[in-house]
């Protein structure tokens, strides 16, 4: 879906960080939870918030380039008017639940929530699956 070579490479590249740091986190992590310690599970869910924001990151510079592409048109550089802007315009998967990610990214953000592992998991699965959808990345 990205026509310029050298931005969906970089994409790519920046994608294969948040895979990189989730695995990280999930495998520095496993040893604590063995321990059974309560505070761990905040511990463990505010680590994996970390990928959670870094997806989007990555999928905002995605939504930035198919703007300046053509495939839809925005002015804005900020993620909300860019899923506004593109709703219509762009075959999504599940429009619905990238939404509610950003939404919930925004709370993370700019008041501190924490989400649960399982919901950055959910959220980053379902902007890996956009991806693929567009051929931005492969796959596997």
């Amino acid at each position: 879906m990205i026509r310029d070579k050298a931005t969906l490479e970089e994409i790519r590249q920046s994608w294969i960080g948040v895979e990189t740091l989730k695995n990280k986190v999930q495998r520095a992590l496993l040893g604590p939870f063995a321990q059974g310690a309560s505070f761990i599970i905040f511990i463990a869910d505010s680590a994996h918030n970390l990928p959670l924001l870094h997806s989007y990151a990555v999928f905002n510079d995605v939504l930035q380039q198919l703007a300046k592409e053509g495939k839809f048109k925005c002015k804005s550089i900020f993620l909300g008017a860019l899923l506004a802007a593109s709703e219509k315009a762009l075959s999504w998967k599940d429009f619905t639940l990238i939404k509610e990610g950003a939404d919930r990214r925004n709370n993370m953000a700019h008041h501190g929530d924490v989400l649960p592992r399982g919901d950055c998991w959910k959220y980053i699965e379902g902007i890996r699956e956009q991806l693929v959808a567009w051929a931005i990345l492969d796959s596997k």
